[in-house]
């Protein structure tokens, strides 16, 4: 059954089914208005994120399913608000859908929205539903702050323009398994391998550290991004919001095990890279560092890894420089995904 056979408004009620209830304190009105409406939580800064993936450049349906779809579209969004050490609360989901897209597709791309919603226990509360002549998800996700403390200045958040000189820089957890997973995809070498399903788990359904995020700002941290265009990427933007050089030391970086697994030497550059990690990096002192990791231990979370430090700017700033064995430093072919770049590789999933 197509989706134009059943109407619009038919449609938004089978989808509305897919959704898990989440409970939601603050809630007033969710879906069925015209606008949500909701009671922010006191002494709490509120975040937006918005975020866009269209058919042919984000994502390809032959390489994942409509399911893994809705997760990965809501579980980005939830990582960038994990990268400002938020939790996330509230998502609005704008969908352009062909009239002949099948019903049991859609609702398949809706519950796996509704899982992500549930494994981060947030609401979805409203949105749009659009005919088009090309498969697109537009997500927009409202989170929440820790509570800011009476007569403080201080804002409880991971911001990019943050680091200093001197900071260390740490990730939250592996990296490269996403890339990998991609690449296999690619390759056409995506099988029923331990180490293959473990990268391609990476990459379909995408894990997001909203419980490391909120555990670095409660430690004292300030700074931070998620890995989403590729570490070198990630950090260069650090960089140059913090006037900051940076320094990685490649011999340190965590490598996802499965993805040197499956390429081996090549790991290295797929965790420099390649992008949609969703680890954090963050960077700040070494005794907030320390702090954080062992609270982080404390609380089941993948333990903080050290992998260089912010530096003396040369020139303008915003320099990443990667050193491997010997302090040697390395020629990377590619520093991250950016859109409108002719040189880019296609997404594929």
């Amino acid at each position: 059954m197509a989706v134009a056979s059943i109407g619009e408004f038919e449609l938004i009620d089978r989808l509305i089914q897919r959704l898990r209830q989440t409970r939601s304190d603050g809630l007033l009105i969710g879906i069925g208005d015209d606008a949500a409406a909701w009671k922010p939580s006191s002494g709490c800064l509120t975040v937006a994120t918005t975020d866009s993936l269209v058919e042919g450049v984000h994502f390809d349906l032959a390489t994942t399913s409509w399911r893994d779809l809705g997760w990965k579209a809501l579980a980005e969004n939830v990582s960038d608000i994990a990268a400002m050490g938020c939790e996330p609360r509230y998502a609005l989901i704008a969908l352009a859908l062909r009239g002949a897209s099948s019903l049991v597709d859609v609702e398949e791309l809706y519950e796996g929205i509704g899982a992500c919603a549930e494994a981060y226990h947030f609401a979805v509360v409203g949105g749009d539903v659009v005919q088009s002549t090309q498969l697109a998800i537009n997500v927009t996700l409202l989170g929440e702050s820790m509570a800011v403390q009476p007569g403080s200045t201080d804002r409880p958040l991971l911001e990019r323009s943050m680091a200093r000189v001197g900071d260390v820089i740490a990730v939250t957890g592996p990296l490269g398994g996403s890339a990998a997973g991609l690449r296999l995809l690619l390759e056409g070498r995506a099988d029923d391998d331990a180490a293959h399903r473990d990268v391609l788990e990476a990459h379909r359904r995408p894990k997001a550290r909203v419980v490391a995020g909120r555990t670095l700002v409660e430690a004292g941290i300030r700074c931070g991004i998620d890995v989403s265009d590729g570490l070198v990427a990630d950090v260069g933007h650090l960089c140059e919001r913090s006037g900051c050089d940076a320094e990685i030391d490649a011999d340190h970086v965590p490598v996802h095990p499965g993805a040197r697994a499956a390429f081996g030497d090549e790991a290295i550059d797929l965790a420099l890279s390649g992008g949609e990690d969703y680890e954090l990096v963050c960077a700040g002192s070494a005794d907030a560092l320390a702090r954080a990791g062992k609270l982080l231990r404390q609380r089941g979370e993948p333990p903080l890894t050290l992998i260089g430090s912010m530096v003396t700017p040369i020139d303008a700033g915003g320099k990443v420089r990667v050193r491997s064995f010997g302090g040697a430093l390395m020629n990377l072919d590619r520093e991250g995904y950016q859109h409108f770049d002719e040189n880019r590789e296609p997404e594929g999933g």
